[in-house]
């Protein structure tokens, strides 16, 4: 890719993230030839769920060094119930998933109690070191999902009277904290475009973690059923690897799409959008953009139905 088409390319996306009522930050690279757009890559956005990405890599990562067992069963209690997005919630205490089920439950439906077992077993400590060695010292995730949703409506996680079903009725009934950690840009669990980017070309360079790691999370990735962002704007049937992830006024979606000449990344962060139908239209016009640039022209545009709601990490 040509010079001349990068900064056009960089100008496009420029010009289309300024027409956003919100603040959005994009990194792209083509990994065949390293071309690269970033726009306000080293703005730090909440990462909802984009924050299992990195919970799957320090997963993968105590696997390789034997202190995990993804075959492992773990039992499925009422302990574990976290709400929001997943349906472990909707199924019989009992349940007896492995450990790579639940890694998988996490990725492709964005399940929250799934994500909070993975993260009782990694823990929150060992978490935050692999992000150190990674190298990616703007990403901090110091809450669980279920911290993250409690928290938006005012719930404490120490508070033995702040449960599940209570959770549920201030949901229902609208009564978000727009002032919660779970929006802010310090002390919630938070990253940058760049850093996500630079992850998952580790990932596919398999350079983050060692090349059957990589190429199994890649597959869980490759599974994801929530392809209401990337993949609903590109070519049907292009492989997309990627992760989701949303929360009022918050709306990502990075990941690895596999253009007919090779892979290229692309991690979409928006914040403070008053107006997620817009929002998702410009994110759309984004991936269209890119795609144009990196492969060739884009299918018409298609727009999904309204992946907002009212407090969940999806």
């Amino acid at each position: 890719m040509d010079e001349a088409r990068v900064r056009a390319l960089q100008a496009e996306v420029e010009g289309l993230v300024g027409r956003v009522d919100g603040v959005v930050g994009v990194a792209a690279k083509e990994l065949r030839g390293g071309a690269e757009v970033l726009v306000d890559a080293d703005e730090t956005f909440p990462t909802a769920s984009v924050m299992k990405v990195p919970i799957l890599v320090a997963l993968y990562r105590q696997a390789e060094a034997g202190r995990i067992d993804l075959d492992r069963r773990i039992t499925f209690e009422e302990r574990h119930l976290v709400p929001g997005s997943g349906v472990l919630q909707d199924l019989a205490f009992g349940l007896q998933p492995t450990v790579k089920d639940l890694a998988t439950l996490m990725i492709t439906v964005s399940d929250n109690a799934a994500t909070d077992m993975v993260l009782d077993l990694v823990g929150l400590d060992a978490l935050a070191a692999t992000l150190r060695d990674l190298g990616l010292a703007r990403t901090t995730i110091p809450l669980t999902t279920r911290g993250i949703l409690y928290s938006m409506v005012g719930m404490d996680l120490a508070n033995p009277e702040h449960t599940y079903d209570l959770f549920l009725e201030r949901s229902k009934a609208g009564q978000i904290d727009w002032n919660s950690r779970a929006l802010a840009d310090e002390g919630n669990n938070v990253s940058t475009p760049r850093e996500i980017g630079r992850l998952l070309e580790g990932i596919e360079r398999r350079t983050a973690l060692g090349e059957a790691s990589c190429a199994a999370m890649l597959d869980i990735m490759k599974r994801q059923k929530i392809d209401d962002r990337i993949p609903l704007h590109l070519p049907p049937g292009t492989p997309v690897a990627h992760k989701t992830g949303n929360l009022r006024g918050v709306l990502n979606d990075v990941g690895s799409v596999y253009a007919p000449d090779g892979p290229y990344v692309i991690a979409l962060f928006a914040k403070r959008l008053p107006d997620p139908v817009a929002g998702t239209g410009a994110l759309a016009a984004i991936i269209r953009a890119v795609w144009k640039a990196f492969v060739g022209p884009t299918p018409a545009p298609l727009y999904g139905p309204d992946p907002a709601s009212e407090a969940q990490v999806a």
